[in-house]
């Protein structure tokens, strides 16, 4: 039993890390064609990593923890009651999204509805936490090299 129910976590995670690259690739090509200077965030942090383990660990790894604890599960259990399910998730990936500091916030709220929705089908917040580490990382290993 309990390795059934591993394997569809497994499967939730590969699942949503694919609808991810998906997404944000989409989005990636929109920002491309749109003529604004942003401030990129990714080639930012990528850029202050400079192949430091330490450095890379923040973005990598504790970033991913941290964010999926406090958008994905915090706040929307705390606002839920006054705004319902919903609109907490809402609100909190909005805030995801804004506290990213790029303007096309976009891809940060479509990602972090990505983590919501596979965090609310699995009842487990390992689940989007190891999908945030794997696309960070994908995003950090088609970025940097």
């Amino acid at each position: 039993m309990n390795l059934l129910r591993s394997n569809n976590k497994i499967l939730l995670i590969l699942r949503g890390l694919a609808a991810i690259l998906i997404v944000s690739s989409i989005l990636a090509f929109i920002k491309s064609i749109i003529p604004l200077e942003t401030a990129n965030n990714t080639a930012n942090i990528n850029k202050s990593m400079e192949l430091n383990f330490l450095k890379m660990l923040v973005p990598l790894l504790v970033g991913p923890v941290l964010e999926e604890l406090i958008f994905r599960k915090w706040i929307p259990n705390t606002f839920q009651d006054v705004l319902g399910r919903k609109k907490s998730v809402i609100f909190s990936n909005l805030l995801f999204s804004v506290l990213h500091f790029d303007w096309f916030i976009i891809t940060y709220f479509a990602n972090g509805l990505i983590y919501s929705y596979f965090y609310n089908k699995s009842k487990d917040i390992k689940v989007p936490i190891i999908m945030h580490i794997l696309y960070n990382f994908s995003v950090f290993l088609i970025t940097f090299f």
